[in-house]
Formats: C-alpha cells, structure tokens, sequence
C-alpha cells in the first residue's frame, strides 16, 4: 500500500509540474497578443511608409497620363481645324494678304456660325473682307458677313467671319478670302 502511496504522490507530482499555472498562461498569451499588435503595427507602419513614398508618385504619374489625354485631344482639335483649305482670292492676294490657320466657332447669340481665319498682311490694309464658302465641286454654299478689318503693315490678326445659320459648313472643302467694297 505505502508503493502505491509513493506512485499516487510521484504522478500527481507529475502532472503539476507538467501544467503551467495560471499566471504562466496570462503571461505567455500577453506575451502573444503584443507580438500580433507589434506585427500589425509594423505592417500598418509600412503601407503608411509606402503610400508616402509611392503614393505620390502614383498620383503623379495619374494625373500625367490625363494631363497627356488632354493635350493629345488639343492637339487633334488642332489639326482639324489646320484641315480648312484658305484660298486667297486676286483682290486678297493684290493687297499682300495671306491666311493659314482657321478656328470654327459656336453659334453667337443670332444663331451664326462663324470661323476665325488668321490673316496676315505684309503691307497695310484697310477695307472690308468677306469669306466664301465652297462644296467639293467648286459652287459656292455661303458667304460670310462683311468684316471692316484694319491691319498695319507686317500685321495679323485672327478675323471672325459668320455666316448664316444655314450655311452647311460641314460641306465646305475651301474658303476663300475676298476684299470687297
């Protein structure tokens, strides 16, 4: 009997010395948890970092990219627009006048449309100027209100030209510039 008193004692001694106490486990899941908010702090610190070093480059390179799709639109615009053929006619060309670039305008307030043409002249011009509009078969489909423009000598300027409403100006294949009394 006094054996299996020494093997109750000797086992149960056992399977105290086995487990932790309760202090033990407190401290090793304290211990846990900091290591988790260590890690998620650190975690949260880089993308902090990353965001700051990157971030700004990604936005950077964002707003490149739109500011690159706005200008490629601009610059189409442009080169529709430079697609209007300009025709002198003799009494423009007499006067030394030369025109290049045209720019189509809305509608104004009475329902015109209008096109901006930049003339140059080499010497001075004073008189009244009319555009007139032309099809792909050479008849004329409109012809703009008369514009009194003054241009000194080696001088330019974008002239606004409107036509009527009804003028089909998406039909038009040459303008042509005119003096006229």
């Amino acid at each position: 009997m006094k054996s299996r008193m020494l093997v109750v004692l000797v086992m149960s001694a056992l399977l105290c010395a086995c487990g932790k106490s309760r202090e033990e486990e407190l401290k090793e899941q304290h211990s846990k948890g900091a290591e988790l908010v260590e890690d998620k702090a650190a975690m949260a610190k880089g993308l902090g970092d990353a965001l700051q070093k990157d971030g700004k480059d990604a936005a950077r390179s964002l707003t490149q990219g739109i500011g690159g799709v706005v200008k490629g639109m601009a610059q189409g615009v442009d080169s529709l627009e430079a697609d209007f053929k300009i025709q002198l006619s003799d009494s423009a060309k007499s006067q030394q006048l030369k025109a290049e670039r045209a720019v189509l305008q809305e509608k104004n307030a009475e329902g015109q449309k209008g096109l901006k043409v930049y003339v140059q002249s080499a010497q001075a011009f004073k008189g009244k100027l009319q555009l007139r509009a032309s099809d792909d078969k050479g008849s004329e489909i409109g012809r703009s209100q008369k514009v009194e423009q003054n241009l000194a000598a080696d001088d330019a300027a974008y002239i606004d030209f409107r036509f009527d409403a009804a003028t089909p100006l998406s039909r038009v294949a040459q303008f042509t510039i005119y003096t006229v009394q």
